[in-house]
């Protein structure tokens, strides 16, 4: 596997964590499921930058 299929692989898996968090999200807990989400929200937009870098430099060579 190369890295950008590895990447968005990891991006696929950040999504379903994200939408699971989402449709589990009860006025007990939002506190520390809101902080949660952000930070894999924040790993997610970060691999989808590292993925578009590395589509760009494979289109370019």
């Amino acid at each position: 596997m190369s890295e950008v299929d590895l990447l968005r692989e990891e991006i696929a898996e950040l999504e379903a964590q994200i939408l699971r968090i989402k449709n589990s999200m009860n006025k007990a807990d939002n506190g520390v499921k809101l902080q949660k989400l952000a930070v894999i929200t924040r790993l997610r937009d970060r691999f989808n930058r590292s993925l578009a870098t590395l589509e760009k430099r494979g289109a370019a060579a």
